[in-house]
């Protein structure tokens, strides 16, 4: 196929495609034969009938459009591999010219913008000191404390802090509703678990006792529930307290902890443990108002498709996860408390800067040479064998359809650390 390339503006590259004759001649013979296999013709077998009679039964322009269909993706595929046009976008295709002998494609694809990087290098950000205080290793360890705790049955009311199992059963005007109702359910008094107000009716309860919960349903709730009253008959079966360990030597030791057997130890091991995450967590707020800097130090042809393109993906990415959680997005919003107006601003803002992130970021590892060399990607293959306790041709067959994504990752982790050693 013959192919001539135009650069257009805004990062869009036209290829105009002159399908050869023999290729576009096989391609309607082709669609011919796969109509008129379906064609009856009296006095033949299907399929059987002379190629004269058969034409006259077959839409021509049904085999034109079944061969336009079968040479686009020859054509498009040529493109990429054979011009190295790597699209960023869904192309517009036109048909420009067609008849029984010739066909004329035009492509218009969305390629990666350029960007004119702007400083980013000795630029002075400034890093945030990181600091953890006693107090903090005492919440640390209370936590630690709390998580070990034991649920013991208590005697008389119960108080914020105990766990109730109870049965509920939520109506609206005497009528109960879907998905309002349990049976023996382990709710934690102060978890702010349940809407406003229901938990703390349960204060001052005790088991065996029933109690009519009365709670207005907040305005950012679901549709069909939202701004309502409503009545939750409880019946209170168990109150349960929490026992917290005694912090000892003895319990230290009983957490099995690498190198950790005192209480001492484990001060140490959890203001380590604590510094270590305060430390990546400022990394990352510093890498992400670096990169924000040099975005806005850059000029990028930000071509709109790659925007929209990003929206419908983050926009599919949703769906699929309130699917899982058994919402819509309609109800998502409600939660959130968003118009759908509100929320699609956001996410082109969201999507918008994302984008031009990426091809600042792909722009200096360009710039700068950045890439992953065989011996790299091998010792992160051997990591993570060591990790997993599998063998390293183990771990590559499993990341085999995943490999590009991973060196990419990799990828983006050096130009992370080349801006770190390059800025203050």
């Amino acid at each position: 196929m013959e192919r001539k390339i135009t650069k257009l503006e805004h990062s869009h590259v036209e290829v105009l495609v002159t399908v050869d004759s023999k290729t576009w001649k096989d391609a309607q013979k082709k669609a011919f034969d796969k109509q008129a296999a379906n064609v009856q013709i009296d006095g033949f077998r299907k399929g059987k009938a002379p190629e004269n009679l058969v034409r006259g039964k077959v839409d021509q322009m049904k085999v034109l459009d079944d061969a336009i269909n079968s040479v686009l993706p020859i054509a498009y595929r040529e493109i990429i591999e054979q011009d190295k046009i790597i699209p960023q976008a869904q192309p517009t295709v036109d048909i420009t010219k067609v008849s029984n002998e010739e066909l004329e494609i035009k492509f218009v694809l969305v390629v990666a913008p350029e960007v004119k990087l702007g400083a980013y290098k000795g630029l002075k950000i400034g890093h945030e000191s990181v600091e953890v205080k006693d107090a903090d290793v005492d919440v640390a360890i209370n936590q630690l404390l709390a998580n070990n705790a034991s649920l013991i049955i208590k005697e008389g009311e119960a108080k914020e802090g105990d766990t109730v199992v109870i049965d509920f059963a939520g109506s609206i005007d005497g009528e109960l509703f879907e998905g309002g109702s349990a049976q023996n359910y382990e709710l934690e008094l102060g978890s702010h678990s349940f809407i406003p107000g229901f938990e703390e009716q349960l204060v001052g309860h005790k088991a065996g006792e029933h109690v009519d919960v009365n709670v207005k349903f907040p305005e950012n709730y679901v549709e069909n529930l939202k701004g309502k009253d409503a009545v939750f008959a409880c019946d209170i079966h168990e109150v349960k307290e929490k026992k917290l360990p005694e912090l000892t030597d003895e319990f230290v030791k009983e957490l099995k902890l690498p190198n950790v057997e005192t209480i001492a130890q484990l001060r140490e091991s959890k203001l380590k443990e604590l510094t270590e995450n305060k430390q990546q967590e400022e990394k990352r707020n510093y890498i992400s108002k670096l990169i924000d800097e040099i975005v806005a130090k850059s000029e990028i042809d930000l071509p709109g498709e790659i925007v929209d393109q990003q929206i419908k993906s983050r926009k599919e990415d949703l769906e699929k996860r309130m699917a899982q959680s058994g919402l819509t997005v309609e109800q998502y919003l409600q939660i959130i408390g968003q118009t759908q107006e509100q929320f699609d601003e956001q996410l082109r803002k969201d999507s918008e800067k994302d984008v031009k992130r990426y091809f600042v970021l792909d722009a200096i590892r360009s710039a700068e040479n950045i890439d992953v060399t065989p011996e790299e990607l091998e010792f992160e293959f051997a990591k993570l064998a060591e990790q997993y306790g599998m063998k390293i041709d183990d771990v590559k067959k499993a990341l085999a359809n995943q490999e590009d994504a991973f060196k990419n990752e990799l990828i983006n982790r050096k130009v992370e650390q080349f801006l770190l050693d390059n800025n203050q």
